[in-house]
């Protein structure tokens, strides 16, 4: 079957023009598509999994990603030559701890939140305060798994004014490219330091299934808003900004999801798009992740921006069958469950914890890798710190 790109973005439920996303599937695995586990209060992340074919959509089996079978015609694609390689130096932006030392090229460490599903922050800053200076920034997600939590504008904000960085997650997927450079502005405002551009999980993921997804953007198409905000003074419809905002431009990178074979690829032609750094799903194979990691700096991203690795903090065999089983291109080591698996359950998360530290340890020493990016699996942020003492 021959597509045209139209064509695929019609087919497509996120309508994007820089597909594929991060979801699509390459066995048999089920929704949703999220790097840390939900909480099991509002997702059923137990359950068993829903049989998907290879290369279908995370939105349901029913629906195969277009995009694979087009990709000599993606816009992004570096290897047509249009862009890639590019000699102008990067020029760093925003105030702030984590702008400092990833223009100094210095290692850093992000700690992934989800958002309360209330309107009181105090005990969620207070037990990320406690992880203490190591951590650099808090990402801050955006309504993740397509379901309503604080907004991540509102929670940075809460964050800055108790004295941490954070980084404000936006999705394409609520919000038209209107609304999307108000909250751009807002951000700015707040003197927030970062932003992580993201397509966004599709409402079929979360539980308000009839929610109408807006999509008037892709995360390529959101990178350059913020950079033409940031660095050009301008709106999408050309008119001037009075008093740009000053941030950061992050996004998402997805190493081990179909077609894997351009996704080094895809998170370059992000860079040079205008994302300042790249912040990628759970690393769980460091051999496939040196590739990419190298595949990026052959296409010269890496001269100009920088690579957060993420890692998912998995310390029960639970949660390491959960992300085998609904997360795209997760891969739980097999050594890591047998590990815990021949371990007394008094003492399966200290041998899990330290599983984890030496996990980093080997991937702080990959050529080309700025930082990580760690997420904590049902909300388990206490994890983090433990892991965080454990390491070097």
């Amino acid at each position: 079957m021959t597509l045209s790109l139209d064509q695929a973005r019609a087919l497509c439920p996120k309508h994007m023009a820089h597909g594929p996303c991060g979801g699509v599937r390459d066995d048999a695995r089920t929704a949703p598509a999220s790097t840390a586990a939900p909480p099991s209060t509002t997702t059923p992340w137990r359950s068993s999994p829903r049989k998907s074919a290879d290369g279908t959509c995370e939105v349901g089996p029913h629906i195969t990603c277009p995009y694979p079978l087009i990709l000599d015609q993606l816009p992004w694609r570096l290897t047509k030559g249009t862009q890639g390689h590019d000699a102008t130096p990067r020029v760093w932006h925003a105030s702030g701890r984590l702008a400092r030392k990833l223009a100094a090229g210095e290692f850093v460490i992000l700690a992934e939140l989800w958002p309360p599903a209330n309107a009181d922050l105090s005990q969620v800053i207070a037990r990320y305060r406690a992880l203490g200076p190591k951590v650099d920034a808090v990402n801050v997600a955006d309504s993740p798994l397509a379901q309503p939590f604080m907004s991540s504008l509102a929670a940075c904000a809460a964050f800055k004014q108790a004295g941490l960085d954070a980084i404000m997650n936006l999705s394409c997927k609520d919000r038209s490219r209107i609304a999307l450079q108000a909250e751009l502005m807002g951000a700015g405002a707040l003197g927030i330091n970062a932003v992580l551009c993201i397509t966004g999980d599709h409402p079929a993921l979360g539980d308000h299934k009839t929610a109408r997804p807006v999509y008037d953007l892709d995360s390529f198409g959101l990178i350059r808003l913020a950079r033409r905000l940031r660095d050009e003074g301008r709106f999408d419809s050309d008119r001037a900004v009075e008093g740009k905002p000053d941030f950061l431009i992050g996004a998402a990178g997805s190493p081990f999801t179909q077609p894997v074979n351009v996704q080094a690829e895809r998170a370059a032609a992000k860079v040079f798009a205008g994302a300042d750094f790249i912040a990628t799903q759970a690393v769980f194979d460091l051999d496939r992740f040196a590739a990419f990691t190298r595949q990026m700096a052959d296409f010269g991203a890496l001269e100009h921006g920088r690579l957060i690795a993420g890692i998912a903090v998995v310390t029960t065999l639970a949660q390491a069958h959960w992300l085998n089983a609904s997360v795209p291109g997760a891969n739980v080591p097999a050594t890591f469950m047998d590990t815990l698996a021949r371990t007394l359950p008094s003492k399966r998360r200290r041998a899990a914890l330290q599983w984890n530290a030496e996990f980093v340890s080997r991937l702080r020493r990959i050529e080309g890798v700025h930082g990580i990016l760690l997420y904590a699996m049902e909300h388990d942020v206490e994890s983090l710190g433990e892991l965080l003492a454990l390491s070097p």
